[in-house]
């Protein structure tokens, strides 16, 4: 969805606790950030996985991860851009439905068009 104003991101953020390094491996294996750089992040209170608003896979990723750092113990919190409003992860997953809905709606739209074009 280019074109779009490229704000247009979900945000993890974890808070930093006394357990950050038990979250490191996970956040290694999610994202391509070194270590110092997802600590960093986590001091800051900086995102520390990015999904496009509109990548329903990325999203997928992010719950993943979200879920398995909530198990892990960590204080998250996921935006809607980097300084946006905070969003739960019923709605992340609602958004997947929507992306999904609408890319099969317009497989279904496509199929009934050029199906027509073959008479």
């Amino acid at each position: 969805m280019k074109g779009m104003i490229d704000l247009d991101t979900i945000n993890l953020v974890v808070f930093n606790d006394a357990d950050i390094n038990k979250y490191i491996p996970l956040l290694r294996k999610k994202t391509s950030k070194s270590i110092s750089e997802i600590k960093q992040n986590i001091s800051l209170g900086k995102p520390v996985i990015e999904s496009d608003y509109y990548d329903a896979d990325e999203l997928k990723s992010l719950v993943r991860s979200a879920e398995e750092l909530i198990l892990l113990g960590a204080n998250i919190k996921i935006y809607e851009d980097e300084d946006g409003d905070v969003i739960t992860l019923d709605m992340v997953r609602n958004l997947i439905e929507t992306i999904e809905g609408v890319a099969k709606d317009r497989e279904d739209m496509d199929s009934l068009m050029f199906d027509d074009d073959d008479e």
